[in-house]
């Protein structure tokens, strides 16, 4: 199954949750770039106007609204009958503005293209979710015949977790795990507000680990601190910014940047002794932190 949710563009990862400004309106090159497209929606007319919406959306402060763009960016792919990069622009603007007026038309629609692209697991998690959330909502009749059996969002996640480990001969199964950090991603994109929420994006989180896409733990995080900043999953989303820095990544600055960040939110926290030595012991080699451990002791 082709990964949608591991951002292929990866800015998107990168935006802050609350947007205030628009983005998008008064660009007098975007509007002639538009008029061309919609005068003649041709290849060449497509990809300078995406490649323009693509350029404003990297470009944008941030706490920018990016929904214009997003929607823009999402019409003509459709128009021009690309569903797997309409689904990318729909997938941002889900989840980067989960107040949207329209944000159930827009859940649905990707919902739709997820079936067209033959993305299965995926479309029957955000089905399930979207039943699960809008229980009286007219459309679900035409999702009933593509409903899986499973009748629960939750189990048919835990179904998947189960399946990452299934073939004890070849162990971790990569294209199971990668279908479990999307399911887990759908969930929370069409359930914001559930409970189990920050659970699932941390748990997709600590898979993308595994599977060592970063970029995609990243954005996972972040999106538990800034979305869940009071959940317990918070403060140790930080700290493994900073751990992966520091272990995985091997960038002692951005490393010690989060351990700081984590001791001046969280002092008080029971990671905050293990960030403190991590951070004191960054661009040490292992051979320097036991001699001076051993010189501690010997004291």
């Amino acid at each position: 199954m082709t990964r949608i949710f591991i951002a292929c563009i990866c800015i998107f990862c990168l935006f802050q949750w609350s947007c205030k400004n628009k983005i998008g309106g008064n660009d007098p090159i975007l509007n002639e770039l538009e008029t061309s497209f919609n005068t003649s929606p041709n290849e060449d007319n497509f990809n300078k106007l995406i490649n323009k919406y693509l350029e404003m959306i990297q470009s944008a402060p941030k706490g920018s609204d990016l929904s214009e763009l997003f929607i823009k960016a999402s019409n003509i792919c459709s128009k021009m009958d690309k569903p797997d990069q309409e689904i990318v622009f729909i997938n941002n603007l889900v989840k980067n503005n989960p107040n949207h007026p329209n944000i159930k038309e827009y859940i649905f629609k990707m919902i739709q293209l997820l079936f067209k692209t033959e993305r299965q697991t995926t479309a029957e998690i955000m089905a399930l979710c979207y039943v699960k959330a809008y229980p009286n909502d007219p459309k679900i009749a035409e999702l009933s015949s593509k409903l899986p059996k499973i009748n629960n969002p939750e189990e048919y996640i835990l179904e998947i977790g189960k399946s990452i480990f299934a073939d004890t001969t070849t162990g971790f199964n990569e294209k199971n795990a990668m279908v479990y950090v999307d399911a887990c991603e759908a969930y929370a994109m069409v359930l914001p507000k559930d409970a189990q929420t920050p659970e699932y994006i941390f748990k997709a989180a600590e898979t993308s680990n595994t599977l060592k896409t970063y970029e995609k733990s990243f954005s996972l995080y972040d999106w538990i601190i800034d979305k869940y900043p009071t959940h317990e999953r918070a403060p140790i989303s930080l700290f493994m910014k900073g751990f992966l820095f520091d272990g995985t990544l091997k960038d002692s600055a951005n490393a010690s940047k989060y351990y700081t960040e984590f001791l001046t939110k969280y002092p008080n926290n029971s990671f905050a002794k293990d960030a403190e030595l991590l951070k004191s012991n960054l661009g040490k080699s292992d051979e320097q932190v036991l001699d001076e451990l051993m010189k501690k002791k010997a004291q």
